[in-house]
């Protein structure tokens, strides 16, 4: 059982400090987003944790880490998610957990990897018998894990996996604080620091928009930085980068989201209209008519009724859902713009431009890179 423990350091001089959070497995991203802020050894770098499950290299992804953190500038967290795999791999009372985690929870992942790979599916062997022999197989990356810290102070920053609790001694924030608290940034915190976090993809933060940018709060010395990677459908992998020159502070944000390029080879112009959105934790829906493309759809909790694409409907225990976060912009773009294809579904794109998240009819789309 891990054991959590704060760490506090002093920068002196001029520096810059690279961020980044919820990494989840995917490290084909981390390392296309470390060469993109050109990190360098002589940089600062953090991660806030969660680089584990979710993704399907998460074991290469946990040695990746293990050997940035050889450099004494690298710092890395502990997140909810590490915190969840020791537990369930090291606590007796938590193997007959594991199926669940495998069947609801992790689509992807280092235990699912190793349960395939010992062949543990072959239902031969007990819950505590499936623990122990995934435990030993990842006894190393474990023992990684375990030793990482929940909270850094660094100058006038202090960083931490998902937020802290409205008190001076933040260090006595509850543990589910630390790591799980959700909508941290609507919470606020009473300390003079500028508080980082990752946990809360930020685009949950927007109402109408499906927006997974930083968000820089300087009222509530907050930053929040997960892209929703590993999460999201569509997401990206954030990069904040702190530059402290002659003690002024500045930042910049990057990012990474690998999807194709395509041109829209005719103007597309649409009327003005409301736009919704359909995100965590507010899915189910009511349909209210059918056409042969999209479905009226009402969503009693947020009291918004939209289009819905057909593809993005399902039907579960007699209720309807949306599968995930969803907007019903209709997206207006000159001749020639080059977007960013999330999918293409029948005779509609949904597609990035400007950051915008939405949908053009598919005709308009040149399907070259």
């Amino acid at each position: 059982m891990i054991t959590p423990y704060h760490l506090n350091k002093t920068i002196k001089g001029d520096y810059r400090m690279i961020v980044i959070s919820d990494i989840h497995g995917h490290l084909d991203r981390f390392k296309s987003l470390l060469q993109k802020v050109k990190y360098t050894p002589e940089d600062y770098l953090i991660i806030l944790g969660d680089f584990v499950e979710k993704g399907d290299q998460v074991i290469e992804t946990i040695h990746y880490v293990e050997r940035l953190k050889q450099n004494p500038r690298t710092y890395v967290l502990m997140g909810n998610c590490e915190w969840a795999l020791d537990a369930l791999l090291t606590i007796p009372e938590l193997a007959s957990q594991i199926p669940q985690y495998l069947k609801r929870i992790s689509a992807n992942g280092c235990i699912r990897e190793v349960y395939h790979k010992l062949h543990l599916d072959d239902g031969k062997e007990t819950m505590l018998g499936v623990q122990k022999q995934i435990a030993e197989y990842l006894s190393e990356e474990l023992k990684f894990i375990s030793h990482l810290p929940v909270t850094l102070k660094m100058n006038q920053f202090l960083f931490v996996h998902a937020g802290i609790e409205k008190r001076k001694d933040y260090k006595n924030s509850s543990l589910s604080s630390l790591l799980e608290m959700q909508y941290f940034l609507d919470q606020g915190h009473v300390l003079n620091e500028m508080v980082i976090v990752g946990h809360l993809p930020t685009s949950n933060y927007s109402t109408h928009t499906i927006d997974n940018q930083i968000i820089i709060d300087e009222k509530k010395k907050i930053i929040s930085i997960d892209g929703g990677t590993g999460v999201k459908s569509i997401s990206q992998l954030n990069a904040l980068i702190i530059e402290s020159k002659d003690n002024q502070i500045t930042y910049q944000k990057e990012y990474v989201q690998p999807l194709p390029y395509s041109l829209v080879y005719q103007e597309i112009q649409q009327e003005a209209h409301d736009i919704h959105k359909i995100s965590f934790p507010y899915f189910e829906v009511q349909i209210q008519k059918r056409e042969s493309q999209f479905s009226l759809c009402y969503q009693k909790e947020t009291n918004q009724t939209l289009w819905i694409k057909n593809e993005f409907l399902y039907r579960k225990h007699g209720k309807d859902y949306c599968l995930d976060d969803y907007t019903d912009c209709m997206l207006s773009i000159p001749s020639q713009a080059k977007v960013k294809v999330i999918g293409i579904y029948d005779q509609y794109a949904y597609v990035i431009y400007q950051d915008q998240v939405g949908w053009i009819e598919l005709k308009y789309l040149c399907m070259k890179s």
